[in-house]
C-alpha cells in the first residue's frame, strides 16, 4: 500500500518531511526544491487526497493542489542557481538546495522528524532517506513534487516575460527542439547551463554567443 511509508515512520517520528526536486534536466533556470511537512495521520489522510506526482498532473491540476497544500500544511522551497549547477554539477546543487532549506526551517535539536527525499544518493546531516520513484510511490513526496514543480514554472514563466526570444513559459527550459534553435539563433543567457549538452559543445565550436 502507498500509505505504508508514511504510516510506517509516523510510528516512530513526529514529524514527516517529504522532500522532491523540479528541474534536473533542464538547459536553462535553477533546480527548485519542494517540501512539504506532515505532524500526524490525520495530516496524512488529508495529504493523501492532494499529494500525487506533479509529472502525472496537468498543469491546471497541479495549480489547484499547489495551492490546496500551502492552505493546509508547512510548505517550502529552496533552489540552486544555474550559476551554481555549472560549478559543482546538478547532483551537488541539488544536494545543496536540499540542506539549506533543511537548515532554515528544521529545527537541528529536533530528534523527532525525519526527512523522506525523492531519488538515491543524496546526503544530508540530518535525519533522512532517499526513496527511488518515491514520488510515484509517496503523497507526501509527491506533494512536495507539486510544490517544486509549480514554482520552478512560475519561475520560468517570469523569465519568459523579460527574455520572450526563448519561449520559457513553452518549454520551461527544456531541451526542446524548438528552445535549442532559439539558443543557435539569439546565443545565451545567464540562465543558461553552460555544462549542459549541446549548450556546451556549442560553446566550444564557437556557435552561440553568451548574452547576458
Amino acid at each position: 500500500m502507498q500509505d505504508l511509508i508514511e504510516y510506517n515512520l509516523l510510528l516512530k517520528y513526529k514529524t514527516l518531511i517529504g522532500v522532491d526536486e523540479a528541474g534536473r534536466g533542464p538547459l536553462a533556470g535553477p533546480v527548485f526544491i519542494g517540501a512539504v511537512v506532515i505532524e500526524s495521520k490525520n495530516d496524512f489522510i488529508i495529504l493523501s487526497k492532494i499529494g500525487k506526482d506533479s509529472k502525472s498532473l496537468s498543469s491546471k491540476e497541479r495549480e489547484k493542489r499547489y495551492f490546496q497544500l500551502i492552505n493546509n500544511f508547512k510548505c517550502y522551497s529552496n533552489f540552486s542557481t544555474p550559476s551554481l549547477i555549472d560549478k559543482i554539477n546538478i547532483f551537488k546543487a541539488t544536494e545543496k538546495a536540499i540542506t539549506k532549506l533543511v537548515e532554515k526551517h528544521i529545527d537541528p535539536y529536533n530528534s523527532n522528524y525525519h526527512i523522506i527525499i525523492d531519488g538515491k544518493y543524496f546526503k544530508i546531516p540530518y535525519s533522512s532517506e532517499c526513496i527511488v520513484k518515491g514520488d510515484e510511490i509517496s503523497p507526501l513526496i509527491g506533494a512536495a513534487s507539486i510544490i517544486a514543480k509549480y514554482e520552478r514554472d512560475q519561475y520560468m514563466i517570469h523569465l519568459h516575460n523579460i527574455f520572450p526570444n526563448y519561449d520559457f513559459a513553452s518549454h520551461k527550459g527544456y531541451p526542446t527542439k524548438k528552445h535549442i534553435e532559439n539558443i543557435i539563433k539569439f546565443g545565451i543567457i545567464s540562465e543558461h547551463r553552460k555544462t549542459f549538452n549541446p549548450i556546451k559543445k556549442f560553446i566550444e565550436e564557437g556557435i552561440i554567443n553568451i548574452i547576458q
